[in-house]
Order: structure tokens, then sequence, then C-alpha cells
């Protein structure tokens, strides 16, 4: 089990929006905290900032978010803030974005598919039908049609994984989904359990 950042990203730009989430950091999960102050931010705000207008009928902005330039909401898409949105997004037709959430530039999100406290970094895609709580998703990496991502056991209690010696790993964390690496792919209608880590380049078909 690795949680080393640079296991799972690289070429972190200091442009991108990741690169304030990931600086000084040397854990992957030390990210959820990061983001968080982010969304903190917003909800401090107490206003909606959107800097778009492509924003088709039917679409139902509740609470502070932050929407960059660009981004194309289409109908029937819910987004329930505190979020921030980037540059150049495309919400499908509805798509629902929940708290906690933060998408990089040029992110995509699938037509009826659910977004909860998760982070997709630059360029990465959640494609129809899908949900997806309290993840990473790397840059330019897929989530397949159909994909649901566990995120809280059956006991409800603290998520636990394994190391390479089978031994027991506690994450400090009752909500925990996957963490996904740059350029990976999650096959459509996979499944993952809660605390699920996959490195960079890699393929689950």
């Amino acid at each position: 089990m690795k949680f080393e950042i640079d296991y799972y990203f690289e070429e972190i730009q200091k442009d991108e929006l990741f690169y304030k989430l990931t600086s000084g950091k040397n854990k992957v999960l030390e990210i959820f905290d990061s983001s968080a102050k982010i969304i903190d931010e917003i909800e401090k705000s107490e206003k909606q900032e959107i800097h778009t207008d492509k924003i088709q009928e039917n679409v139902k902005i509740m609470g502070n978010v932050y929407i960059g330039e660009g981004t194309q909401i289409e109908a029937g898409c819910i987004i329930q803030g505190p979020v921030y949105i980037g540059k150049n997004c495309k919400l499908m037709y509805h798509s629902y974005i929940r708290p906690g959430t933060v998408l990089g530039d040029n992110c995509v999100v699938g037509f009826s598919t659910e977004i909860k406290h998760t982070l997709m970094r630059e360029g990465s895609k959640v494609s129809d039908l899908a949900f997806v709580g309290d993840s990473i998703i790397g840059k330019n990496s897929r989530i397949g049609s159909g994909v649901i991502v566990a995120n809280r056991g059956f006991n409800q209690e603290e998520i636990v994984v394994k190391d390479e010696n089978k031994q027991p790993i506690k994450l400090g964390r009752e909500f925990m989904g996957v963490i996904i690496g740059d350029n990976s792919r999650i096959g459509a209608n996979c499944t993952t359990s809660p605390g699920t880590f996959i490195g960079k380049f890699t393929w689950i078909y």
C-alpha cells in the first residue's frame, strides 16, 4: 500500500489548482485537508461567484459556489454548494454535484452522474450514470459509465485497508472512496470498495 503523492500524481504545474492542494504535502490523504480549506473559503464567502453564461434551462444552483469561465452546465443539473468548479468544465444533463466537491479545469461529469465530496484533477472525466464519493481522481483519468465508487463500509465504522503484508491500516475516515492516479481508467459498470487505491497508468477492465 502506497500513500506517497508521487506514486499517484506527476507533472503538477504551478498554474494548476492541484499544485496548491499538494504543495507541502507528502501523503495522498492530506489532499483532502487542502481541498477542505478551499471549500471553507467558498462557504465563508456567502456568495455565488459564477463566471460563465453557458447555463441551460432548469439548472438549480444552491448555496455558495465558485464556477469558472467557459464551463458548460446542461439542462437539469443540480449544484449544491459549497463547491468549486474550474474553467471549461462540462456538466452533462441531470448531473448532480454535491457539497465539498472540487473540479479542476477541463473536467467532465456525465449524464445523471453524482459527484460528492470529490476532487477531480484537471482533464479528468466521470462518464454517465455513475456515483463517485469522497475520492481523488487523477489528471486525464476516466471513470466509465455505470461505475459505483462505494464510500462507506457495511459496518459504518472507520475504513480499514491492508498493506502488502496484509496488516490492517486504519485510514481515520468513516467515508472514503477511491484514490485513482493520473492517466488511469476504471471500465464501465465496475464497483470499487471503500478505501481503494489505484496507481497512475492503471486500467481496470
